[in-house]
């Protein structure tokens, strides 16, 4: 009998050693990938305020949607990355993404005083051209001037700095690589349907395991040896 209770608490304590195990790569996994996820979500967060559109780590990527940049080699259906700019470091014929947007109370930059200038949240059209001239305002903001490379005229909007969302960057890293990934459809499985998948399979398992524990408990408890009955005990039931 005490053979048989010592194998189940051997093997109980197998038992629990591999949810222990299971417990800590699961966390060695899962954990990362949630400081990592919080990390972008958060990137994303704090630049949809700011400019409006989401991007991870300065990094925007969006898709043509016309044919006014073919010549420059982007074509409607392409997916590009600009990456967040100081205005003061874009030249003539950078191409940028920007928001072609005319505040009414100071559409043009000769209208730009100390105390009119244009509103920091733009509402209007994301378009991608090409930079044909920067010109300043009385407060030394930047106004730029964009062309399509296909269009025959300029366009009639000056943009100002404030407008502007990113200069296209050809440069091709993990970090665009990975946001390409996220932003596919294998890649939004990955990293949703999987995770939450394995926190589920995980909960499913430990329950199965306590399961199993509790039971053998029970079963080690029934075969537990009887308490002793002292002689006193024993005559006391005869007599009854």
């Amino acid at each position: 009998m005490e053979e048989k209770i010592e194998k189940k608490k051997t093997k109980n304590d197998k038992v629990r050693k591999v949810v222990k195990t299971l417990d800590l790569v699961f966390n060695i996994v899962f954990i990362p990938f949630i400081i990592l996820t919080s990390i972008f979500t958060f990137s994303i967060v704090i630049s949809k305020l700011k400019t409006g559109v989401a991007s991870v780590f300065g990094y925007t990527q969006m898709e043509i949607i016309s044919g006014s940049m073919q010549d420059a080699g982007f074509f409607i259906g392409d997916k590009i990355f600009v990456k967040t700019t100081n205005p003061k470091d874009l030249k003539i014929g950078d191409y940028i993404a920007f928001y072609q947007y005319a505040d009414p109370k100071c559409p043009t930059l000769s209208i730009v005083s100390a105390t009119n200038t244009p509103r920091s949240k733009p509402k209007g059209r994301i378009v991608f051209h090409a930079i044909k001239e920067i010109e300043k305002d009385k407060n030394g903001a930047l106004w730029f001037t964009t062309k399509g490379t296909n269009n025959l005229n300029e366009d009639s909007v000056k943009i100002y700095e404030d407008y502007v969302i990113g200069k296209w960057v050809e440069e091709d890293n993990f970090l665009t690589k990975f946001i390409t990934f996220i932003t596919s459809p294998i890649g939004i499985v990955s990293l949703v349907a999987i995770p939450c998948s394995l926190v589920i399979t995980v909960d499913v398992y430990q329950l199965i395991i306590y399961s199993y524990q509790y039971r053998q408990l029970l079963k080690s408890a029934n075969l537990a040896d009887p308490p002793e009955i002292t002689n006193n005990e024993l005559k006391n039931k005869q007599k009854n």
